[in-house]
């Protein structure tokens, strides 16, 4: 595959200013989309954005996190938009303002941009578990991306009822103490499918530890709330 035709994204992960609540970080973020729909038009790198909520794990998936409220996922056109996409965010005054009335911190300073690769094909549904992986510092970048490839152990995923899986291979310099290796997406139909499939998706996590650092990654359950422009990688 070309490199101009290859999937991308910028993820960035949302947690809410400090003077609001989760539900009313909702309806901020949901406001703040329109900055987001006026970037996905005409010549520019967005093809398209999903808002990922985080809901509360507690009842249903062991080890998930509740410290973050959300993902950001934009689809880029290709890997070849990442530099466009960075100057984006970085130079739009307008968007930055929004940002800082609507987020603890300015989305430049939270993103991955990766390389996307569909694991499973399948159709984007409202529910999605994320993984932020870390390698441990023993373990070479290529070394961790091979040994975490899917294997065979890990089609239980596709019988627990993982409806897709994206893996997002970050490329590029992150910004500093944001070093993550790799973002993983893995979509459900339901919470209640999330919560029936908790051993197998720990197991997964789990096979994964011997290469990931398990202690400077997490992963949360969320809600997809808001959705713009095709389906991509």
């Amino acid at each position: 595959m070309s490199l101009v035709d290859h999937p991308a994204k910028a993820i960035y992960l949302a947690n809410r200013h400090p003077r609001l609540t989760r539900h009313e970080f909702r309806e901020r973020w949901l406001a703040h989309s329109r900055v987001g729909e006026v970037l996905a038009g005409g010549p520019q790198p967005i093809a398209g954005l999903r808002y990922c909520l985080t809901i509360d794990p507690t009842d249903l998936l062991p080890g998930a996190s509740n410290e973050h409220d959300g993902v950001g996922m934009l689809a880029l056109r290709s890997v070849v938009s990442i530099p466009t996409m960075h100057a984006v965010l970085t130079r739009n005054d307008v968007a930055l303002a929004d940002e800082l009335r609507t987020f603890e911190r300015a989305v430049e300073d939270v993103t991955v941009y990766a390389a996307s690769e569909l694991v499973v094909d399948g159709p984007e549904t409202g529910v999605v578990v994320i993984e932020y992986a870390r390698r441990r510092e023993a373990i070479d970048v290529v070394e961790h991306l091979r040994a975490t490839e899917r294997k065979a152990p890990d089609d239980a995923l596709l019988e627990a009822g993982v409806r897709r899986w994206v893996r997002n291979i970050a490329v590029g310099a992150s910004p500093r103490g944001f070093g993550y290796d790799a973002v993983t997406e893995l979509w459900f139909d339901s919470l209640d499918q999330v919560a029936d499939a908790a051993p197998t998706i720990g197991a997964f996590f789990d096979r994964r530890s011997a290469h990931t650092e398990r202690r400077a990654s997490f992963f949360l359950v969320t809600e997809v709330i808001h959705q713009l422009g095709r389906t991509r990688p």
